[in-house]
């Protein structure tokens, strides 16, 4: 397994695991719900504005603010996406090397993405393995 400089998962995750813990250790937090606050400092450590990793993960700013109001934590679904948004930019930000170059890429217009920039995709699970997928291309030597 490739070790990642930049652990998003823990970030998102409040500490309970990590881009190196083990997909059943992944699948017990998705299922008890991530901290909705975990969302918002993910969004801050990616410098992304909340309404955007809101839209990302498949919810709403307000109903984030909704769940950290009243302590809830969020459904497995919300909890999955957010887990693969974290580790999908662990990897970007890895590849790019910092979490500027790795946001000009995602709001950089490029072929592979029909002409649009791929944060564009980052809402549906095919959009982040197609993001996945290029990077990896890009790593071995493929252009974006």
């Amino acid at each position: 397994m490739e070790t990642l400089k930049f652990d998003f998962i823990e970030v998102v995750s409040g500490g309970l695991i990590t881009n190196n813990s083990n997909a059943l250790e992944e699948i017990t937090v998705a299922t008890t719900g991530l901290k909705a606050s975990s969302i918002f400092l993910l969004s801050k450590s990616l410098g992304w504005e909340q309404k955007l990793i809101a839209k990302t993960i498949g919810t709403t700013t307000r109903t984030l603010e909704r769940h950290v109001k009243e302590r809830k934590r969020l459904g497995i679904n919300l909890s999955q996406n957010a887990l693969e948004v974290a580790r999908l930019s662990s990897i970007g930000i890895s590849y790019f090397g910092d979490v500027k170059r790795w946001n000009e890429w995602l709001n950089t217009a490029h072929t592979q993405f029909d002409g649009k920039a791929p944060k564009e995709f980052l809402h549906t699970i095919r959009g982040r393995e197609l993001i996945k997928r290029i990077i990896n291309g890009l790593e071995y030597g493929f252009t974006a």
